[in-house]
């Protein structure tokens, strides 16, 4: 892990915005400010984006004080999530790839979220998923097939990836689909057979 007390560091003040964020919404007051400027900082270090990866998964992983941990987990995705390119997706990947333990299904939380939050970044993440999704844990097959089906938007391409894990993960499909995504191949005919 990088640097324990910068860890700690950059903990402590996603923790204060959060905190802030919980505020403005009991109080309407103005510590929504407060909190923006946190985040807003931490989105334009990309130097801190694997040290934010790790807050989210330990973040992820807690049970006590479930409505700051939730809005902190939705800020990192929302905020500061909206800033990773594919260069920092590396990092969770490997985790995803490596670990098959709660440690492994956090990375893969936060990168499926981060999918379904940012645009520019769905279509290398879903093809993540078509390649690797063969050595996912059951638990990584049923959260991958949650967020298919309920935060990713509702195309036939996202379904029909959706039903093939959902089927691998009941044995009914073979080890390695050819076309997982469900495009269609165009059937190549000679010229003269247009029909």
């Amino acid at each position: 892990m990088e640097n324990t007390t910068e860890y700690l560091e950059i903990y402590h003040e996603l923790r204060t915005g959060a905190k802030a964020f919980l505020q403005h919404e009991q109080t309407k007051d103005g510590s929504i400010i407060e909190g923006l400027e946190i985040y807003d900082k931490y989105s334009e270090q990309q130097e801190h984006f694997n040290t934010i990866s790790l807050i989210f998964m330990a973040e992820n992983a807690a049970t006590e004080e479930k409505p700051l941990r939730d809005t902190m987990l939705h800020a990192i995705t929302a905020i500061i999530g909206s800033k990773y390119q594919k260069e920092q997706l590396e990092f969770l990947e490997k985790i995803i790839r490596t670990e098959k333990t709660p440690r492994g299904n956090h990375a893969l939380d936060y990168y499926l979220r981060l999918g379904a939050y940012n645009e520019e970044l769905r279509s290398h993440i879903i093809d993540f998923v078509v390649e690797w999704y063969t050595t996912f844990s059951s638990e990584q097959l049923n959260l991958t097939a949650f967020y298919l089906h309920e935060t990713f938007p509702k195309t036939q391409e996202y379904f029909s990836l959706f039903l093939t894990i959902l089927n691998y993960h009941k044995g009914y499909a073979p080890d390695k689909v050819e076309n997982p995504m469900g495009y269609l191949e165009p059937e190549i005919k000679p010229w003269w057979k247009f029909w």
